[in-house]
């Protein structure tokens, strides 16, 4: 997520905030089934309801190879990153 979040930095993350409207541009943590636990900025949200995510690197993964998650795949939102 750099340069958003630099390295070594620590973010505080709010689970309860999951259960509020997730919008584009916001950070959450996810859990991918494939990549693990990672945090991405929504992308978009589709007419399913499934979310987007895209990342803020240059060498991050593609929204199309990460693909969609389920809203049970979010483990919270980014509230805070505090710099190292």
């Amino acid at each position: 997520m750099f340069p958003r979040i630099p390295e070594y930095s620590y973010v505080l993350v709010c689970h309860w905030w999951m259960y509020l409207q997730i919008k584009p541009e916001q950070t959450i943590l996810v859990h991918h089934r494939q990549y693990g636990v990672i945090i991405k900025t929504v992308a978009l949200i589709d007419g399913n309801g499934f979310i987007w995510c895209k990342g803020e690197n240059l060498s991050s993964i593609a929204v199309e190879q990460f693909g969609p998650v389920s809203r049970s795949q979010i483990i919270g939102r980014v509230l805070s990153v505090f710099k190292k």
